[in-house]
């Protein structure tokens, strides 16, 4: 999800006042945080790495994170392989869509006016589709038909796409989700949610199918409504390294019971999965805008 988001990232230049003041999404991702279901809201934890701080604050904030897993020097270096930190967590246990939180920190080199090249934000998002991956924008008509109207102003910094991908194996997911991005002097920021509005919706509905095999043979399941999804992506420019930034990705969604029958997929199998996408967006962030 991380290059679907930047697809809307910084297409507008920086705006007076913090993230919160540009980003509505954003702030109410934070609080009064993400609906993940009747009556039930989850706040996203806020950045690790907030605008603002002097070089030793953001020394601070890294090497506190890293713990004694690995060196400031190693985890800033500047290489495809250098090390990345993914924490999975339970958020909230419930019978039927327990809620699970995962939180991706690493460092990339880039500058961050390359966000503003559309060719750059289309490889970005070209990385994320993977395998059977696709994703599409809704359009204006598409939108007025079911009551949204974008303001123009904000229609380069906000957006609703739909996508659909295989999850582990197990789930096929189409989303509908809305995106809205901000950008400071010093970071990026994009957020995204999955929008309810349209669960159920003919043509951009919100639901997961569960994925099976049996003889070799791929099984798709039939569709079942899905909701309580969101996250966001922070990308602050490092006063050191030189050239660094600090990615930090917080996601938060409900996990049917249906998608893994109670087994334990994530911590088993999806730290290989965020390494490679971490490793993909670094190298091709590297090639910089135009490339």
């Amino acid at each position: 999800m991380l290059p679907i988001l930047l697809s809307l990232a910084v297409a507008a230049p920086a705006q007076p006042g913090g993230h919160e003041a540009q980003n509505p999404l954003f702030k109410s991702l934070l609080d009064p945080g993400l609906v993940v279901g009747p009556g039930v809201r989850v706040k996203l934890p806020p950045p690790v790495m907030p605008d603002g701080l002097d070089p030793a604050k953001q020394k601070a904030v890294i090497t506190e994170l890293i713990g004694n897993d690995y060196s400031y020097e190693d985890f800033t270096r500047k290489s495809v392989v250098a090390p990345h930190v993914l924490k999975i967590r339970d958020v909230l246990a419930t019978p039927q869509s327990p809620v699970r939180g995962l939180d991706a920190y690493f460092v990339a080199y880039v500058d961050l006016k390359a966000f503003d090249d559309e060719k750059f934000l289309e490889r970005s998002l070209n990385i994320g589709k993977g395998e059977g991956g696709k994703g599409q924008n809704l359009t204006r008509e598409d939108l007025a038909k079911r009551g949204i109207v974008l303001k123009p102003e904000d229609e380069k910094r906000e957006g609703y796409g739909q996508v659909e991908f295989d999850f582990l194996e197990k789930v096929r997911l189409r989303l509908t989700g809305h995106v809205m991005s901000s950008k400071t002097a010093e970071s990026v920021v994009a957020a995204a949610e999955v929008d309810p509005r349209f669960t159920g919706d003919k043509e951009f509905p919100n639901e997961w199918r569960s994925l099976s095999k049996t003889s070799g043979e791929l099984k798709v399941g039939p569709p079942q409504p899905y909701g309580g999804a969101g996250m966001y992506i922070k990308i602050t420019k490092l006063a050191d390294p030189a050239g660094a930034v600090f990615v930090e990705q917080h996601v938060v969604f409900a996990e049917p019971t249906g998608w893994f029958e109670g087994a334990n997929l994530l911590r088993s199998k999806l730290p290989p999965v965020i390494q490679n996408s971490v490793r993909n967006m670094r190298k091709e962030w590297a090639k910089g805008p135009g490339k």
